[in-house]
């Protein structure tokens, strides 16, 4: 029996809660994850999963066991960390967080570079549009927008974005096209919120550093990035959106640039990432890369 990979094979199942969605994650046949936790229950001579139909769940051995696979995979790779600082030749999984569609619009688009430098990494995204806890999902590093909340991560700076008010064809078509501040109250905005935020039904804009809130009706709220910007697209509101990831869209006229002089102030971007004294070579080098790659498309946005 293979220790180590049985003890990943049992992480996966725990954090997945299913011997389907493990064998889904470590592309590897169920009926192989379930012969490995058979043979390991027997090795040890103890359950450490009870299972049904529906979940998989801890024994309190499971959950002790549990515990002490993490602290010795996470040894095992610093342990690996250590002789990879030595190496020119990168591998392994670099696990980010990011909103999917920040992800499909900027960061994408510029990864094959990175795959034809480094093709032993692997990039696993967890890209959910609410924040998340980085040490609890397990998650290497996450990009956010906006002010910083006060936390055990380490922030860099990655750059800011400028926003845009945008509308498509056919909402003009329907409603007309805003131009004034007043014109609001017979427009639409698509509302953005999640369970972490509320509604709030307001046209956000920024002058002399101060932010103002005009309330504005809405048809839809949503609580992610792609529905977002597919609300706006498909006319059902205004959308306040970074530039860089609606560029083609303005080019190409599927969205228009409306109150240019009533936009959010500029976002703030920032990735973080819990501070360790042997974080791996792979996470420093991926890191560096997307500060270097932000510093490239703010001097080509300027």
């Amino acid at each position: 029996m293979d220790k180590i990979e049985t003890m990943k094979r049992f992480i996966a199942v725990v954090q997945n809660g299913s011997f389907t969605r493990a064998s889904e994650q470590l592309k590897i046949p169920k009926s192989a994850i379930s012969i490995s936790i058979t043979k390991l229950e027997d090795h040890l001579k103890t359950r450490l999963l009870y299972r049904n139909t529906r979940q998989v769940s801890l024994s309190e051995a499971g959950q002790r066991y549990y515990v002490e696979c993490l602290s010795l995979l996470d040894e095992l790779e610093g342990l690996d960390n250590q002789f990879q600082q030595q190496s020119e030749e990168l591998s392994g999984v670099i696990n980010i967080d990011m909103p999917s569609r920040f992800f499909s619009s900027v960061v994408a688009p510029h990864l094959p570079a990175w795959f034809q430098q480094y093709p032993k990494t692997q990039i696993k995204l967890l890209g959910v549009d609410y924040r998340i806890d980085p040490i609890k999902e397990r998650v290497d590093c996450v990009i956010r927008g906006g002010q910083l909340e006060s936390c055990n991560l380490i922030g860099r700076h990655l750059g800011i974005m400028e926003m845009v008010n945008c509308i498509s064809p056919s909402y003009v078509e329907h409603y007309g096209r805003p131009t004034s501040l007043e014109d609001l109250k017979n427009h639409y905005i698509v509302d953005y919120s999640h369970a972490d935020t509320q509604s709030q039904n307001a046209f956000e804009y920024n002058q002399n550093n101060q932010t103002y809130l005009v309330p504005t009706p809405s048809l839809i709220s949503v609580g992610t990035t792609d529905a977002y910007l597919a609300a706006g697209l498909n006319g059902l509101g205004i959308i306040q959106i970074p530039r860089i990831g609606v560029r083609q869209q303005l080019a190409n006229g599927d969205l228009i640039e409306v109150l240019t002089a009533f936009t959010c102030a500029p976002m703030s971007l920032s990735v973080l990432y819990e501070s360790r004294n042997n974080q791996p070579r792979r996470l420093s080098e991926f890191i560096k890369w997307l500060i270097l790659l932000f510093k490239k498309m703010n001097h080509n946005t300027m």
